[in-house]
Order: structure tokens, then C-alpha cells, then sequence
């Protein structure tokens, strides 16, 4: 069997200790289903080269011979990293890695290919079955020049450390985890996008680009649908795309963060960093502050796991380090730097006790310029971060210290009215009716009114589809948890319907109450701020 390019025996090279797959024959089943994605992800029938006959000549015990060589000299190399394949005595590191390695360095194509969104592929495509020591991972850095890009067949739960399965995708509760088939259909793209990048050099011009875009960083769709109700969607700003710090993650979201870059990108950011976390504790520290300087966002993905720790500090981990990071330049930077911390879906159900820790430092220490999100996915999570990020230039408008925000919409003018005469015999009060064509307007004054106000409120009685998802987006993008100024939204109680809207969030007061005594519950909720600062 040929490979699709002259002067090459296979197209692709699978190399592994047969340890690995005696005890359920794991590699055997993963080149069946590998080949199988294959045939459904490229027009051009690629071949395997996976040794499964001993007699072969190229299982450890063999003494190596000629078909080696021939053997070895295919496109792409795939490692399949375990717990042991980083021996160096081991026949697959001396014969296969290394041999691979060197010669791909000075064969004509080349170990690295240019792919077609301007990124750079290796033709080592390692894949990981197990979590390996840090030794190993430093190893496998230092021989590949730089981070370990690895697409992961890991399965995740506490106190495993085993390969995924294909029958793990039936298992029940794994609505969260790492599915295989989403595992072998990221690995057929990034091997077809490696074979679209060599026909393209072939030929003296630029590689096809293909949609699913695993390692792109240039996505730029012209609108993006959130998640909020129609009338508070956001348009994608026709302007330089804001840089986000994606900080690296525990092991097991380590998916997860890749699932999360690809909706930034499609959301209008540019993601940092683009590699694997470097294992070695000088690298990392270096790299953290070399991207993190070029970014004016950060998004911390937290689990139930604390994370690799430092080798000269095992009080702090790498997400720690990086969170710690941003908080100082949210503290010591003139220019605006904002942070979100997301604590992931079912994370809370089994955290370890440093993590629990860090949690709570995280939470005790928001300021301004920092959100901690409990958003119960990626997709609502990024409409957050737009509406902080992304939001279009805007006027500045003449913004008063006062001691009450009065915010109503006009179907609720002539009850708002009565309020508000009651509230001004007491106190200076700022008051905005918002007309219905104009809400985008009127977010932005409420925005830069608020924090000049030590309250705002949002008064709700026939505008109750509207009152709650303006409250929310205005809590968003006057800081949320770290806002200065608290909300306090407050609805009459006839309809009946408005008994069920309600809002609780850090730095809200929410109730629906008799329209006489909506009044003194906000001189109740003014009078308790007051006190309290």
C-alpha cells in the first residue's frame, strides 16, 4: 500500500507500546475507527501503516531491519502517548519517535506545514491516552521544540487515569464529558488539514480553508445570535478584534477549553495563547506574562480540580497563577483590563479542598473590572463577555452625582410618576423613561449613571418583559458582582403575572410588591446601602 505522495511507503504511521493494547486492544480498535472518519472526511483514500502482526519485525523484542525504514517515511507520525511511551529505552521512542523526528526534519516537505488559516502544523500529530508526568511531558517539549499539541482520548473522572472508549459515549451522565467520536472527528480534520497544506506547498500556492477550522484564529462572521431576547441582541462591531487570555486549565477541562476557543473566535476575539501549556515552571510563568500583556481580557475555566502545581511552589497551581496574574493587572494598570472567572457546570459537585480555597479567595477578592460567572454554558458565557467587550463607542453623556436612578419604561409613565413625586419630597432623584425604539441609547446613559448613583432602580408594572432582560444586561456591563452602585428592581404586584419575575445576582434587591408600598420599600433598600456604607 502507497501513500497519496510519491517517494513516501504510508500516509500515516501509527506508533505505540504494545502494552497499551494487549489488555483491551485499544489501538487496534482506534485505527478501525480512525480509518472510518477518514473515509467520511477526505475524498483521497489514505494508508495506515499500525503494526498488529509480530511478525512484522517492528515490535520491541525484534531486532530492527530494513522495513523500518521504509515504514517510518510516511506523511504524518502519530504517537500514541501513555504513561509509558516516553521510555527512552523503549523500541517505539528510539525507533519510531526519534527515527521520525530526524528524518521528517530534512526530508522535502518538511516537519512543520503551513495550513491554510496561517498556522503551523507539525507532521508528529501526538495523540494522549493517559495523563503523563510532568518528566515525560518536558521530554516530549524538548524534542518537539515547544508545548505538547496533543488531541486527548482521556477519560475523565476522579482518581482515573484510563483511555476513552468508544462505549464510553454511552455511558449514562456524560452530557459534560469528552466524547470519543468528537475525539477521532477532531483528529481526521487536523490530519486533513496537514494533507491540504502539503498538496497546496506541492503546488506553489495557499492551502484550501475548511470550516471546521480547528487551530484558526481569523474568524470573522459579520453578526452573532446570543443567547438574550431579540431586543437585546448585540451586532458584531465592525472593528479590530479584542485579544482574550484563555488561560489554561486543570487536565480535565482541558476539551472544554478548546470547545470554549473556537466560540470566541467565531464570537470576534482573538484567542491567546495558541499552544499547549509549557510543563516547565520558568517556561509558563514567561509565556503568561508574554500573552497576557497583548490581551485587554481574561477567561479563567474553573473545575473541581486545583490543577498542576508548581515544582518550586506546590501551594500554587497554573490556573491560580494565571488568575493571580490578571488580578494584578486589573490592580496596577492604567489601561482597562477586564477578567471573568467561569466555575464550570458540576464543578461544585466534587471540588478538592485547595480548589474550594481558591474559590473562595476568587470570590472574597472581586473588584471592579472582574466577573464571576455560574453561566450554565459556553454559549451564554460569551454573551456576556461580548456585551462587556465588544461594545461600541459611545457619547458621553451628562451624568449627575444623585442618591436615586429612577428607571421606567413609558408604558409604565403615568404609575412611575406617582413613585417618583413620593421619592423626590426625600430625596435627589435622576429619573429616565426609556422608549421602546431606543433602548441601545439608553443603556449606555444608564451605564454611565449608575456608578454616579448610590441607587438604581429599574420600576416594572405593565413592562415586565421588558424590565427583566434590561435589568441583567445593565448589571452586565456595570460590573456585575464588583458593580459600585447596587440594583434594586421592584414591580407592582396586580399583574398577577409579575409575581414570577424576579432576579438574583451579587449587588441586586429584587421583589414584587402592592404599588403603595413600592415607595417604602425603596427607601428600605436605600437606607439599608447607606448604612451599610
Amino acid at each position: 500500500m502507497a501513500s497519496i505522495f510519491p517517494g513516501y511507503e504510508y500516509d500515516i504511521f501509527v506508533s505505540y507500546r504494545h502494552n497499551d493494547n494487549k489488555y483491551d486492544g485499544w489501538v487496534t480498535e482506534f485505527v478501525e475507527k480512525l480509518n472510518q472518519e477518514l473515509d467520511a472526511t477526505l475524498k483521497d483514500k489514505l494508508t495506515i501503516f499500525f503494526d498488529k502482526n509480530p511478525r512484522e519485525g517492528l515490535q520491541e523484542s525484534h531486532h530492527v531491519d530494513q522495513s523500518i525504514n521504509t515504514k517510518i517515511k510516511s506523511l504524518i507520525f502519530i504517537p500514541i502517548i501513555s504513561q509509558t511511551y516516553c521510555d527512552t529505552n523503549s523500541f517505539a521512542w528510539r525507533n519510531e519517535f526519534k527515527v521520525f523526528k530526524d528524518e521528517s526534519e530534512h526530508d522535502p516537505i518538511g516537519r512543520t506545514i503551513k495550513l491554510a488559516n496561517g498556522n503551523f502544523a507539525s507532521r508528529i500529530l501526538p495523540v494522549k491516552i493517559h495523563d503523563i508526568d510532568v518528566e515525560d511531558v518536558k521530554l516530549l517539549e524538548t524534542e518537539l521544540s515547544g508545548a505538547l499539541r496533543s488531541i486527548d482520548f482521556i477519560y475523565r473522572d476522579a482518581g482515573v487515569n484510563r483511555s476513552l472508549r468508544p462505549v464510553d459515549d454511552d455511558l449514562a451522565g456524560t452530557s459534560s464529558r469528552v466524547l470519543y467520536r468528537n475525539q477521532i472527528n477532531k483528529l481526521a480534520n487536523a490530519i486533513k488539514e496537514i494533507i491540504q497544506g502539503i498538496k497546496a506547498a506541492e503546488r506553489g500556492e495557499a492551502p484550501p480553508a475548511v470550516k471546521h477550522d480547528l487551530t484558526a484564529r481569523q474568524i470573522m462572521p459579520t453578526t452573532f445570535s446570543t443567547s438574550l431576547p431579540s431586543s437585546i441582541k448585540v451586532q458584531v462591531i465592525d472593528r479590530e478584534r479584542p485579544n482574550i487570555y484563555l488561560a489554561w486549565t486543570s487536565g480535565d477541562l482541558k476539551e472544554q477549553r478548546e470547545e470554549m476557543a473556537i466560540i470566541l473566535q467565531k464570537a470576534g476575539f482573538n484567542v491567546l495563547p495558541t499552544i499547549d501549556c509549557p510543563a516547565d515552571d520558568d517556561m509558563f510563568r514567561k509565556k503568561v506574562e508574554d500573552e497576557m500583556s497583548r490581551c485587554s481580557c481574561s477567561l479563567h475555566m474553573l473545575s473541581g480540580e486545583f490543577g498542576r502545581r508548581f515544582e518550586s511552589d506546590d501551594e500554587i497551581s497554573f490556573p491560580q497563577h494565571q488568575f493571580l496574574e490578571a488580578k494584578k493587572r486589573i490592580d496596577t494598570t492604567e489601561a482597562d483590563f477586564n477578567t471573568f472567572v467561569w466555575l464550570y457546570p458540576e464543578a461544585e459537585s466534587s471540588v478538592k479542598p485547595a480548589q474550594t480555597n481558591f474559590i473562595k479567595f476568587i470570590r472574597n477578592n472581586i473588584t471592579r473590572n472582574m466577573m464571576f460567572s455560574n453561566s450554565p454554558g459556553p454559549m451564554q458565557l460569551v454573551d456576556d463577555i461580548r456585551v462587556v467587550m465588544m461594545k461600541r463607542d459611545a457619547a458621553v453623556y451628562d451624568s449627575k452625582d444623585t442618591d436615586i436612578f429612577f428607571i421606567f419604561n413609558q408604558q409604565d409613565e403615568v404609575e412611575a410618576k406617582i413613585v417618583y413625586d413620593i421619592l423626590s419630597n426625600e430625596y435627589p432623584v435622576e429619573i429616565m423613561n426609556i422608549l421602546p425604539d431606543s433602548e441601545d441609547e439608553y443603556r449606555e446613559i444608564s451605564t454611565q449613571q449608575i456608578p454616579k448613583s448610590k441607587l438604581a432602580v429599574v420600576y416594572f408594572k405593565y413592562a415586565a418583559d421588558w424590565a427583566l432582560p434590561f435589568v441583567k444586561q445593565i448589571w452586565k456591563q456595570v460590573g456585575g458582582a464588583s458593580s459600585p452602585t447596587p440594583l434594586f428592581l421592584v414591580g407592582d404586584d396586580d399583574p398577577k403575572s409579575n409575581l414570577a419575575r424576579n432576579f438574583k445576582a451579587p449587588k441586586v434587591v429584587s421583589t414584587v410588591v402592592p404599588k403603595d408600598r413600592i415607595p417604602a420599600e425603596v427607601k428600605k433598600v436605600y437606607t439599608t446601602i447607606v448604612d451599610l456604607k
